[in-house]
């Protein structure tokens, strides 16, 4: 159970849309976390955001150093803090400001950037302070006041230190303004080129592999991709099947080249010798007997022209289907008993089992097409003195025809192509045996045609008939939709 919901969660994550979406989510959430990031970063510097508490004894004893060494030295006014070594107080730099009471007046020296200067002055100048705090921003800690007498002028004595704080916001507030808002623009920007470039390679990949396919090379795949598990790799795999049934039927193509062209060629120049030598006779009967001939290759001729015309016409997915009610007892029946009579020359027997009477709906000259197509590949590859087996049987709602022969059955790597057109086992057959590889075309596609499928196994043992010894061979199974 557990490893089925692991299953479905990993199949769930590797989805390209939820991809997408986990990617374009982070980027917005770095992009709006990056983007507030600068604007606080940008509002410490009018000091808005202050955090006020209680000042550390460290840093109070070292306020009160301050004050004793200003009274020590009676300075008149703050340029005179000059003269005083301040180091000898905190090795640290040490900003020093002086407000006169109750006025609006800011002194100080071993002056902060001027930006922060301006925005400590606004901040002492604006508040009231009562007693010694530590105030917190930014970069800036500001300890004060205590009150202090110059030159019979009273002052609050504050002092500033750098915060020394070493991380990435440190480093981002030393930036320039433009510098600190480019930030967040050009990580958005080199996430987003990333995503681009990661959706976009596989298609690129894709594009070009098509493009080759285009100019005609059939054997190109994509097969780095078609590794991945979300849809760019089921679009890779769709793609390699389009190609690899591209090539095949390039190579059927090139396969029916060479079988029309013989077959043609053959009863052609059998043709010709016969309409010769008929020219040639004085004698009736020869001649008579030339023109048979004749007659047998134009029927061969008009034959395999019927069986290229038919499987272009069931290939035609806008093909209307003729639909009667059709008796498959009786259609058998006449469909094998006109199969015996080419058995009868091989010795083979033809027996037809059924158990029950079936009816379908279907176009019955496609219907007989198929039955007929595979009966005659029955017995074309049965060696003489066998039998074929015909078995008619419903289960459910769909009609199971079996046609078993005796043969040696086919290798198995063959069995799915045996219903592609122009397909033949043995390249090396002889053609009167082996044809151009169209009749289980045909069949394939007139059972498609009725919603049903068709497929062929090699057998070890077929249990038709418990006292009958068993049948070894090769079987075809269709089966169509039924009353």
């Amino acid at each position: 159970m557990i490893m089925k919901a692991i299953s479905v969660i990993k199949r769930f994550f590797a989805s390209f849309t939820i991809k997408l979406f986990i990617w374009f989510w982070f980027i917005t959430i770095i992009s709006i976390a990056s983007s507030r990031f600068i604007t606080q970063q940008l509002s410490n510097d009018s000091f808005n955001e202050t955090i006020v508490q209680a000042s550390a004894p460290s840093e109070l004893k070292q306020l009160e150093r301050i004050e004793k060494l200003l009274k020590r030295h009676r300075l008149n006014n703050i340029s005179s803090l000059q003269t005083i070594q301040i180091k000898r107080i905190s090795k640290k730099p040490i900003n020093i400001w002086l407000k006169t009471v109750n006025k609006a007046d800011t002194q100080s020296l071993f002056l902060l950037p001027r930006r922060h200067q301006q925005a400590l002055n606004q901040y002492i100048n604006n508040h009231q302070f009562d007693k010694p705090k530590t105030h917190l921003f930014f970069h800036t800690r500001l300890i004060g006041p205590t009150t202090i007498t110059m030159n019979n002028t009273q002052y609050q004595l504050f002092i500033s230190k750098k915060r020394h704080r070493q991380n990435f916001g440190l480093l981002l507030h030393k930036l320039p303004t433009w510098a600190r808002v480019a930030i967040p623009a050009f990580i958005s920007f080199a996430l987003c080129l990333l995503l681009a470039k990661s959706f976009s390679r596989p298609i690129r990949i894709i594009q070009d592999a098509a493009c080759d396919i285009g100019k005609g090379d059939f054997s190109t795949r994509v097969n780095k991709i078609s590794k991945r598990s979300d849809e760019l790799g089921q679009l890779a795999r769709s793609f390699n099947l389009m190609a690899e049934q591209l090539e095949q039927h390039q190579g059927a193509q090139k396969r029916l080249i060479g079988d029309v062209s013989h077959e043609l060629r053959s009863p052609m120049t059998r043709l010709q010798m016969a309409l010769g030598l008929a020219q040639e006779t004085t004698a009736e009967q020869t001649r008579k007997k030339y023109l048979q001939r004749c007659q047998i290759e134009i029927e061969r001729l008009e034959k395999m022209i019927a069986d290229v015309l038919s499987l272009s016409r069931l290939e035609n997915t806008l093909q209307g289907l003729e639909i009667e009610k059709i008796e498959m007892n009786s259609l058998l029946t006449s469909l094998v008993s006109d199969e015996q009579f080419t058995a009868d020359d091989k010795n083979i027997i033809i027996t037809l089992n059924s158990a029950q009477a079936i009816t379908i709906h279907a176009d019955r000259a496609l219907i007989t097409s198929a039955i007929s197509n595979v009966l005659s590949n029955a017995v074309k590859y049965s060696p003489d003195n066998s039998k074929i087996i015909v078995n008619l049987s419903k289960k459910q709602q769909w009609l199971n025809l079996t046609v078993t022969d005796s043969g040696h059955g086919v290798p198995e790597q063959a069995l799915p192509k045996l219903f592609s057109p122009f397909y033949r086992v043995n390249l090396a057959r002889d053609r009167e045996t082996g044809g151009t590889g169209l009749g289980l075309a045909i069949a394939k596609q007139a059972v498609i045609a009725h919603q049903g499928t068709i497929t062929a196994k090699n057998n070890t043992t077929i249990e038709h008939d418990k006292s009958a010894n068993a049948v070894k061979g090769f079987s075809i199974v269709i089966k169509v939709p039924c009353l």
